[in-house]
């Protein structure tokens, strides 16, 4: 069996912390990429400033490594908030860690390098039907996911979860099916010898059913 190194980029979430807790305790080759490292001391962590303007930092990094699976942990949601909606400074933040990020490196990386045995995308259950209080956040996954099945990648794992109690989510109501970060990192562990579109555990895929099927209309009105 072949031995993968993982590489996680934007290391910092609660759910890569978690992942890499595991990697250190299971003995699996990790190494992360991070825009702050103090939250990740304890790991193989290597600090950048930004991801796009350091790409060739990562690049490097990556020469040196073999049989790599790369997770994207980039992710910022400001909707779906009780009270406010996000402003335009909130929009191109969403966008940039959502889509500009992880496809820009994605481009980069599968240009100069052949050492990549798996990309893998942390996606949203909001890709499922684009609704108004979610919208810009939901068609950037939407996008990523479209657009990474088009460049021909050797082999690609897309896992959609539904709320993940991080900081990301607070302020957000709890869905049936939420995860706790250590079960959203078990559960991208336990997916990486697979591909295609995955969830993050049978209660999301019987929703994600549904919610095909429902006209966005009734979405909207009940807030599923």
């Amino acid at each position: 069996m072949v031995k993968n190194t993982l590489v996680l980029v934007g290391s910092s979430s609660e759910i890569a912390t978690e992942l890499q807790k595991i990697c250190l305790d299971k003995n699996i080759d990790c190494i992360s990429f991070t825009r702050n490292k103090k939250v990740t001391d304890n790991f193989n962590v290597i600090e950048i400033n930004n991801y796009i303007n350091d790409s060739d930092v990562i690049i490097e990094k990556l020469k040196t490594l073999s049989n790599i699976i790369i997770i994207f942990f980039n992710g910022a949601l400001y909707e779906n908030r009780p009270v406010k909606f996000p402003s335009k400074i909130e929009e191109d933040y969403t966008k940039l860690i959502n889509y500009d990020i992880p496809i820009q490196l994605t481009k980069k990386i599968s240009t100069e390098l052949n050492n990549i045995n798996k990309y893998v995308y942390l996606s949203s259950m909001s890709v499922v039907k684009l609704r108004e209080k979610n919208y810009i956040y939901g068609n950037c996954k939407r996008s990523l996911e479209n657009d990474v099945k088009k460049m021909g990648l050797p082999s690609i794992l897309i896992i959609r979860f539904g709320k993940v109690f991080t900081k990301m989510s607070e302020g957000h109501k709890t869905p049936p099916f939420s995860l706790t970060p250590l079960k959203a990192a078990e559960t991208i562990l336990k997916n990486l010898n697979k591909s295609n579109v995955k969830y993050g555990n049978i209660g999301l895929f019987i929703i994600a059913l549904i919610i095909k099927i429902t006209p966005k209309k009734i979405i909207d009105l009940f807030k599923i």
